[in-house]
């Protein structure tokens, strides 16, 4: 990142006036900017064209310049291809957390369809940050749509997050190979954040949107199997499991209630597992899963294979198991703790969701509304459910089934 950016990002007021007058001058003089080359286009999707008028050298390969405030850009790799026979590869970069890197599953499984014959790389950010997860690069790993994957250090840019600095990565891209940065739109006038990113990537939009794609090697390693035996144990002659996630680091949230709602799911006769801390550990059904000894990608595992043998459920808040839930197809009883309206760009069919606003652009029937009696505030922004009524909702949802 180079010494403005940095001093910007230390300095956020700064950072914000910076991007306004640089938004404005665009909106002023953006037609004086230079062509973009015909593989992507900002705020539009590049028309189908086999020559390129633009010089083929090393910034052909990559997008041109940062974006401005509420810009996107999309892609036409079919362009690329056309235009240059020297292209040997898509390097995609992504600096996003794994609930983010999910939704963009079923792009992938699409692209690799259509371009089979082309290397998929993958550039990961190998440090946390508000916008990025290295655990990202362990599912790409596992992802066999994927040749290869790298680690980059970058930054996050303090305003815009699509202007993330990934200039490290480029070392590790080969010659020819196409610099793609995964960008997505989130807003209230986008459908779903998985419509958004195959209208990115110019391709057709499914009629109904697919659940993300997850991955697992074809045998279960020993510490799964080690956490299957217990589970079993702990499982068997209940009603079912009910699998707890009610933590956010997109939020900085954590459920103050848990070991009262997993004592109350386990005397109404269920076996709980959570990756979230707090619970009644001493209880012979409960089981707390140690992430440091089972990987996201492990923990999902674990959970599939659980599926064949018991009836399973998911209670989590709004962060990385809204998707997973989904790719693994299990009831969630899905927990909004703060209004946020653009939430349909998250939903699945699989959630029920628990809410103390009604949000129109989610079907009535799959919101269960929370009376202001069922929370307490955890902040000014933030609610948390009493555990009570979620295990009054919980039962609703469950006699849906």
């Amino acid at each position: 990142m180079d010494k403005t950016q940095s001093y910007l990002r230390a300095h956020r007021p700064l950072c914000v006036a910076y991007e306004s007058v640089r938004w404005l001058k665009h909106k002023l003089f953006g037609w004086m900017e230079p062509a973009t080359p015909v593989w992507y286009g900002f705020n539009h999707h590049p028309q189908n064209v086999h020559v390129e008028k633009l010089p083929i050298d090393a910034t052909w390969y990559r997008v041109c310049r940062p974006l401005y405030m509420h810009e996107h850009v999309s892609y036409n790799l079919d362009n690329a291809l056309w235009a240059n026979p020297q292209v040997k590869g898509f390097a995609f970069v992504f600096f996003m957390g794994i609930g983010d890197y999910l939704y963009t599953t079923p792009v992938f499984e699409a692209l690799k369809h259509k371009y089979p014959n082309i290397p998929f790389y993958g550039y990961v950010g190998e440090q946390f940050d508000r916008n990025n997860s290295p655990l990202v690069g362990t599912l790409l790993a596992e992802n066999p749509h994927f040749e290869k994957v790298f680690y980059f250090n970058g930054t996050r840019h303090p305003l815009i997050w699509k202007n993330y600095d990934y200039s490290s990565a480029l070392k590790d891209v080969p010659e020819g190979f196409l610099v793609i940065p995964v960008y997505y739109e989130y807003g209230t006038n986008i459908h779903h954040r998985v419509t958004s990113l195959f209208e990115t990537f110019g391709l057709s939009v499914p009629a109904d949107i697919p659940a993300p794609q997850m991955y697992f090697p074809a045998q279960v390693s020993q510490v799964i199997s080690d956490y299957l035996t217990t589970a079993r144990q702990g499982a068997a002659n209940q009603k079912g499991i009910v699998f707890l996630q009610l933590d956010s680091r997109g939020s900085n949230y954590v459920y103050p209630h848990i070991k009262a709602l997993a004592e109350g799911l386990i005397k109404q006769g269920y076996y709980v597992m959570s990756v979230t801390k707090g619970g009644p550990v001493g209880n012979a059904h409960y089981l707390e899963i140690d992430i440091k000894k089972l990987s996201i990608n492990q923990t999902w595992q674990l959970l599939a294979t659980l599926k064949q043998e018991f009836a399973l459920y998911v209670i989590a808040v709004n962060s990385v198991f809204w998707a997973a839930s989904a790719g693994l197809h299990l009831p969630n009883l899905g927990l909004q703790h703060w209004i946020d309206k653009k939430v349909h760009n998250l939903w699945y069919p699989n959630i029920e969701v628990v809410t103390n606003y009604l949000y129109p652009l989610l079907p009535r029937e799959k919101q269960l509304f929370a009376p202001p009696e069922s929370y307490t505030q955890h902040n000014k922004k933030i609610i948390d459910y009493k555990p009570d009524w979620i295990l009054r909702w919980f039962e609703q949802m469950r006699n849906k089934q």
